[in-house]
């Protein structure tokens, strides 16, 4: 009789949000792995496709905060909003043209903040609290699962029946997503004892004071997560001078993102005890210069592999390592705005980081250099990464 009275995580509500927010990733990247075959198809350039990936981080930059705040304060509209515009923003894809594509690109990068800076509110309002790093991490996994999965599928479709098996499948996936996370959300109720936070009318001074006293993670979110969007968007070009060709490199690529998957999953639970947060997040950093030091002066191929299986399980791990210590030390009402402020800075690093490689590309060593000068530089910064409370570490809540 007790345990039947005890809440319970609804965690069909996370399986529904992992679904909906990989394919967010998966329709992202659509078209980086066949740039070259997109440009012939619709007769533009090389540039004007990568602006169809590009648009995500950039919207994103620009819309976090304000979305943030949204899942704050209408947690399921917002939500569902983000599914609609994901949904309809691939179906507009399937229509024939360049100009169909980058507008339907562009509907799903406003979509994108709305579902992913849900991912801490969502853990607080459908999951307890000892159980929550275990959302954070799901939720925040499925991102890196969505990206695989398209850079491994695309090509393939695009082979198989050309272009439209590409946009029709993804079309599909997509409306899939966006309906099942509709029907979850609307029979799943929240749990009572954070009811309250699911809706605050206001953004309040607690998210700002939430952020100021982990400025640490964002300027850790910033690196990190920098590091690995501009290795993942440059490493063929910085790779191709110590002799890896473009298969060699999409074969590191892919085993960096499916580490990365079991480091975003595996780790965060683990890590919210004691200080091995602080252990993770060093260890992605000094693995980063590792492996930055190997591109700069050339290394076997194991090690290339083997590096970026490394560097994945670590860097994909901090985001939801960081999420989690966010989720933590944040008051229930302003968990979203907290959520959208720290993804801005780790798309912001993706930003900044890929522009400066970007113009020093005519200098490798020097593009190399700055990125591991950038890791060493936030290194010190480790040691004031706040811990979780010791209620989280405590894994467990008391049932009266």
């Amino acid at each position: 009789m007790l345990e039947s009275r005890l809440p319970r995580s609804r965690w069909s509500v996370v399986v529904a949000y992992a679904l909906l927010a990989a394919v967010t990733q998966l329709l992202w990247v659509t078209f980086t792995p066949i740039t070259t075959a997109a440009s012939q198809a619709w007769n533009v350039s090389v540039d004007a496709v990568g602006w169809l990936s590009l648009v995500f981080p950039l919207v994103y930059v620009l819309l976090s905060v304000p979305f943030g705040l949204a899942a704050d304060r209408w947690f399921r509209g917002s939500l569902l909003i983000g599914g609609a515009l994901t949904a309809v923003g691939a179906l507009i894809r399937i229509l024939p043209g360049y100009e169909y594509a980058l507008i339907g690109q562009l509907v799903i990068a406003i979509g994108q903040p709305f579902v992913l800076n849900s991912v801490n509110k969502l853990a607080v309002l459908y999951v307890l609290p000892e159980q929550r790093a275990n959302a954070i991490a799901a939720g925040t996994a499925s991102l890196f699962v969505g990206i695989l999965i398209s850079t491994v599928s695309v090509p393939f479709l695009l082979t198989w029946q050309g272009m439209p098996a590409v946009l029709w499948s993804q079309g599909a996936i997509s409306v899939i997503a966006a309906v099942a996370m509709g029907l979850v959300l609307r029979k799943a109720s929240v749990l009572e004892v954070d009811a309250a936070a699911e809706a605050s009318s206001a953004f309040g001074f607690s998210a700002i004071a939430t952020l100021w006293s982990q400025r640490w993670v964002s300027l850790l979110l910033f690196a990190g997560f920098g590091i690995f969007i501009t290795l993942a968007t440059w490493l063929e070009v910085l790779a191709s001078a110590i002799g890896f060709n473009a298969q060699q490199v999409g074969i590191g690529i892919g085993v960096m993102t499916a580490a990365g998957i079991v480091g975003a999953a595996a780790l965060p639970r683990w890590a919210l005890r004691g200080q091995r947060a602080r252990v993770v997040v060093l260890c992605s950093l000094v693995a980063s210069v590792l492996l930055l030091v190997g591109l700069a002066v050339g290394m076997p191929q194991w090690m290339f592999i083997s590096l970026l299986a490394v560097c994945g399980f670590l860097l994909l791990a901090d985001l939801p390592v960081m999420l989690s210590l966010a989720e933590a030390k944040s008051e229930p009402k302003s968990v979203g705005a907290v959520t959208g402020l720290l993804l801005l800075f780790g798309n912001l690093g993706g930003i900044v980081l890929s522009l400066i490689v970007q113009l020093l590309l005519g200098n490798r060593i020097v593009a190399i250099g700055v990125l591991a000068v950038v890791a060493i530089l936030i290194l010190p910064a480790v040691r004031w990464l706040q811990t979780a409370p010791s209620k989280i570490q405590s894994e467990k809540i008391e049932m009266m």
